[in-house]
């Protein structure tokens, strides 16, 4: 896909403390015993460093996109799993119950001198109360691996290339009870493939291989007990495929005799209730919108939505059953579009003759941002869902417009009810901007506002926005965790519960039972591993 827009592309263990510092009024000068000082900790509604995760006398690196971190944190089960990483390549798997002595480490790999370019465990993915990912070892090379939480249930799966070569694994998702994933064969050994795993090397089968190298996309249709997805190479064509997990219900539904651009014919999929949306873009047909339920019968065209393939896509929101979705052609224009997932409910709601991003829904308007004509502000717009001309709202506030570097863009969004939270971003369109401001809007002039300045800046920590159950949001700014409920007075920085410590660079926010897990940067030695209780008083 081209990128023509102007938008930002989208994110010390047991310190202990009570309520209140210092030493109880009237008592002899001892200090409170840990665990009621525990206890009356957790009572507070705040952040708190449940552990270190930094190894005894290790030295952190120099640069903090380097420094090792709590990373691909996944909730299994009610247990938070994550990894850290060292520069040494050396790389542990954690779990955690979200105290300092359930935060232990599940196995240890050790270092490594292998270009791997990131990560040694990827595709962390939850099968009922196991873990599944992907590990590089000297020894097997990439492989799958499962884990039960303990060090002996910590395993290679199955040695797809036997011995250290690698097997190129991707698309991990739970399929009828089992792991569903892809597997690009090394060279000679076959192509791309369908594999399932019950976790066992007997259970781990190949349902299909391809004939070619291909890309693949596409959803899990939950209520039919399906997969359906799409392969695409530039040789061959573009197919749509079914599998319920064996091989005999694994099946081509049609063949689209368009010839693939490996990513690009296909732009995006969209599971909706019991079927799924894609997009297809090529220079004979130009750009389609179609729908299929996993059968040949249920598979069709909806809409031609251009002439063109020559056309970027955003990323599509899902609302009551209905998608609203963008794309921008050469012009440049951003049009917004509507669909039921037939052919009557697919329509233009409008055009822009502009570029602009999709912001979301509320109630029965989506809302837009665009650049003004000098390109100093930002513009919101709201489009009726029912039909109708678009309608301006307002102009946000840009108190940088001297500097004609600070360009306004979008960095993220979330909507949460009847409100979306989005940030804002003020600077250079590539390199870190001057500021990144928290705003919300319920689609009115009267309901958008600026809630706070000083959102984390760089690109690859930029802050996330984080839903909790009272309907307040979590995001980070100013070396700390805020909340808000949506009006500037009820935005403040979340007390830190955990003594001299204050949790910057937040992010990566994982909700497990009844408490959201974050990593954060408080200082020396390193990141550290954070909670804070979902709910908020």
């Amino acid at each position: 896909m081209r990128t023509r827009s102007w938008w930002w592309v989208l994110a010390a263990a047991g310190s202990v403390m009570g309520c209140g510092a210092g030493l109880e009024a009237g008592g002899s000068g001892a200090l409170p015993e840990v665990t009621e000082a525990q206890a009356r900790m957790e009572a507070a509604w705040g952040t708190r460093e449940v552990k270190q995760v930094l190894p005894p006398g290790r030295t952190p690196g120099t640069q903090l996109d380097k420094e090792p971190r709590p990373d691909l944190l996944t909730n299994v089960a009610g247990t938070l799993y994550f990894v850290v990483q060292e520069e040494d390549q050396r790389i542990a798997l954690w779990k955690s119950d979200g105290t300092p002595g359930g935060t232990v480490v599940v196995k240890a790999f050790p270092p490594t001198n292998a270009l791997l370019g990131g990560l040694r465990i990827t595709g962390m993915t939850p099968l009922g109360s196991r873990l599944f990912f992907h590990l590089y070892t000297p020894e097997l090379g990439w492989e799958l691996w499962v884990s039960d939480g303990t060090p002996e249930g910590t395993r290679p799966v199955a040695d797809l290339a036997a011995g250290p070569a690698d097997s190129n694994l991707y698309g991990f998702t739970e399929l009828n009870d089992a792991l569903s994933f892809f597997r690009q064969a090394p060279y000679g050994q076959g192509f791309t493939q369908l594999w399932r795993s019950d976790g066992t090397t007997a259970g781990t089968v190949l349902l299909r291989d391809f004939g070619r190298f291909t890309s693949t996309s596409g959803e899990v249709l939950p209520s039919s007990g399906l997969r359906v997805f799409l392969t695409e190479d530039f040789e061959e064509t573009v197919r749509l495929w079914r599998t319920d997990g064996t091989a005999s219900g694994t099946f081509q539904l049609k063949d689209f005799g368009i010839p693939g651009l490996y990513t690009g014919t296909v732009v995006w999929t969209q599971r909706v209730g019991d079927s799924m949306l894609f997009v297809l873009r090529d220079a004979a047909d130009g750009t389609r919108l179609w729908r299929t339920d996993g059968t040949v019968e249920g598979t069709r065209m909806l809409k031609r939505l251009d002439a063109s393939a020559d056309v970027s896509m955003g990323i599509p929101q899902v609302v009551d059953g209905t998608v609203v979705f963008t794309f921008t052609d050469a012009g440049p224009s951003l049009e917004v579009w509507k669909t039921d997932g037939t052919e009557a409910g697919t329509v233009r709601l409008d055009a822009f003759g502009r570029d602009g991003r999709l912001l979301g829904v509320v109630g029965s308007y989506a809302t837009v941002l665009t650049l003004t004509d000098d390109e100093r502000y930002l513009k919101l717009w709201r489009l009726p869902l029912a039909g109708g001309p678009k309608q301006g709202v307002t102009v946000l506030s840009n108190p940088y417009t001297d500097d004609p570097k600070a360009v306004p863009g979008l960095r993220n969004a979330v909507t949460m009810g009847n409100r979306i939270y989005f940030a804002q971003t003020l600077g250079a369109r590539v390199q870190t901007p001057r500021d990144v401001e928290l705003w919300v809007t319920d689609g009115t002039a009267g309901g958008t506002r600026r809630l706070s300045s000083g959102l984390t800046r760089p690109d690859v920590y930029h802050s996330p926005l984080f839903a909790l159950d009272s309907g307040a949001l979590l995001f980070s700014a100013k070396g700390n965790v805020w909340v808000t409920d949506g009006t500037v007075q009820g935005t403040r920085a979340v007390d830190s519960l955990t003594a001299n410590k204050t949790p910057a660079e937040a992010a990566a926010f994982t909700r497990v039972g009844q408490q959201v897990f974050f990593r954060a940067f408080p200082g020396a030695p390193g990141f550290s591993l954070w909670a804070i209780p979902a709910a908020n008083p």
